[in-house]
């Protein structure tokens, strides 16, 4: 990646990608940025960049916990919080009562995006990418094997939806660069006006819609592709996957639900439904 001139308004933005939030940036970085919080949300907004998707628990610290409480479904919640998570775990007790809650009662609050990005000749090799980070949330791991995906707002257009997802763990650069931006010509390239997902898939409180996006070979190059949350960019055989790989948490779910989307695509004219298993077997216990 290019270097950044400090101060610039790249660097700010650049800021942004890092922490994930102008709030965030101002209050984390030392020192203390030199702008405003105004002046930050209107560079990023003049940018065309989509903006964070709201405060949510963490889902990897979620799908953890309730992996855990899977595993045993008769320990009570609280004592697999104050017994077994770490001090790092961040994500409350009472929000893990009200997720509990809703799952039991399959009741969805938060919306999510999942991008499968193939080669249009190519539907079985997928872009994936490895996880850079691990430290703010537990239950994610460094190198974890994951789809591009995050947080939607419910009520926003589709196309930011995936906008901000490929902003924020495709390509930063490519991003300040103008062409991921809102309108840019890499955008406009990659997000049909018609999009739509092909799947729903249930993970705790979140619906994740999945969406197969094509990605020409004339379009890319993968080894300049940079994010905060992702790195290792590449085209995978999704047929090839080692048994040894670790993936992000309802990953192989939503893959095999490509798979059978792929293979009945001619005879299905609307989107799979899919409830992960996490949720089921919490349904069970």
């Amino acid at each position: 990646m290019r270097e950044i001139e400090r101060y610039s308004d790249d660097w700010f933005l650049d800021l942004y990608f890092q922490y994930g939030s102008v709030d965030e940036a101002i209050k984390r970085h030392d020192p203390t940025p030199p702008i405003s919080p105004a002046q930050f949300h209107r560079l990023v907004r003049s940018r065309g960049i989509i903006k964070a998707a709201g405060r949510h628990a963490s889902l990897a610290e979620v799908i953890h916990f309730f992996a855990e409480k899977a595993i045993d479904p008769h320990v009570p919640l609280e004592r697999l919080y104050y017994d077994e998570m770490p001090r790092e775990f961040r994500t409350s007790v009472q929000t893990l009562h009200r997720i509990f809650r809703d799952v039991e009662r399959k009741i969805i609050k938060k919306s999510g995006i999942a991008l499968i990005i193939t080669p249009p000749d190519e539907p079985e090799k997928i872009l994936v990418g490895d996880e850079k980070n691990a430290d703010r949330f537990y239950g994610k791991r460094i190198g974890d094997t994951s789809l591009l995906m995050g947080f939607a707002k419910k009520k926003e257009p589709i196309g930011d939806s995936i906008l901000r997802i490929l902003q924020q763990e495709f390509s930063n650069s490519l991003t300040l660069d103008g062409a991921l931006a809102k309108g840019g010509s890499l955008a406009r390239e990659l997000i049909p006006q018609d999009v739509s997902p092909f799947m729903y898939y249930d993970i705790v409180d979140v619906r994740v819609q999945a969406i197969n996006l094509h990605m020409h070979k004339d379009l890319y190059d993968l080894a300049s592709c940079n994010s905060y949350k992702l790195t290792n960019h590449r085209f995978a055989n999704m047929n090839e996957f080692d048994d040894d790989l670790n993936f992000r948490g309802g990953v192989i779910e939503i893959i095999d639900g490509y798979k059978n989307w792929l293979e009945n695509e001619q005879e299905q004219s609307s989107p799979i439904y899919q409830t992960s298993s996490l949720n089921l077997a919490l349904a069970r216990s």
